[in-house]
């Protein structure tokens, strides 16, 4: 051996690097899919969602074939699991099947039916693919007419995350650079009924966190225009979005409540 290859082979400190280091990292991470492995066969429920944070960080193949199969279950538990941890591995291979058992769910009303469906849309917008954009818009349309509906029909009013879980889907996907996203949820802001305006606002304010003074000027207007809006809800989802940005570092929202602020004295 030459002594440029005893060279290539030590550290800084002249000692030959510790290969153990490396072959205890790999035998570690081996235990750990080893372990979600079992879990994923034959684990309680609660040990289940105990995984996941594990299953997103490993993200191995191995994973996909017991997720399909739990995605199936029929235990509606098991299958919400499975969803989250699709989620987390946000592996695009994942997204028909998603697509599936959401259509799935709209057609039972089985004990938490709507808690997987949350489960699905969630983990649909953490794999991030904006060309499921689509999808979710028209995930968003159907519930508010059905919910539209049910209150037309005198069953009073309902709330149960759904249509608020779908916008914060595409803010995950914006976030992840999904121009298509970001479209809809500029132009949700406008849409005619505040529970989807409210939190489409705030969505949007979340969106441009990591860079700000990117947002358009007549984005930032429409934002402006809706502090005055006669609905409560929106005019304070605008402020609170207007104080986000600010908060990170929008120098134009920044100006906005600069001039409140004069405007009072």
């Amino acid at each position: 051996m030459n002594n440029n290859e005893n060279l290539s082979k030590a550290d800084a400190s002249g000692k030959s690097p510790d290969k153990s280091r490396s072959h205890k990292k790999d035998g570690f991470s081996e235990d750990m899919i080893q372990e979600c492995l079992r879990v994923l066969e034959s684990g309680e429920i609660e040990e289940l969602f105990e995984i996941i944070p594990h299953i997103g960080v490993l993200r191995d193949r191995r994973f996909h074939a017991p997720l399909l199969a739990l995605l199936n279950h029929t235990d509606v538990k098991r299958r919400e699991f499975a969803a989250y941890a699709m989620g987390a591995m946000a592996d695009r291979d994942f997204l028909e099947p998603l697509k599936t058992a959401f259509l799935h769910t709209r057609r039972i009303n089985d004990f938490g039916a709507r808690e997987l469906q949350i489960a699905v849309i969630e983990a649909i917008g953490a794999i991030g693919d904006d060309s499921e954009v689509d999808f979710l818009l028209s995930a968003l349309k159907s519930f508010r007419e059905a919910k539209a509906a049910r209150e037309n029909a005198g069953k009073g009013k309902i709330n149960d995350g759904m249509i608020k879980s779908i916008i914060e889907a595409l803010c995950y996907v914006a976030q992840q650079g999904g121009a298509n996203a970001r479209a809809a949820l500029t132009e949700l802001i406008t849409h005619s009924d505040p529970e989807i305006q409210a939190p489409a606002l705030l969505e949007l304010s979340v969106v441009y966190w990591h860079h700000p003074n990117d947002i358009s000027d007549n984005l930032l207007q429409n934002i402006y225009d809706l502090t005055v809006s006669e609905n409560a809800l929106v005019a304070e989802s605008a402020l609170s979005a207007l104080q986000n940005l600010a908060d990170a570092g929008c120098r134009r929202a920044e100006d906005f409540f600069c001039v409140d602020d004069a405007e009072d004295q």
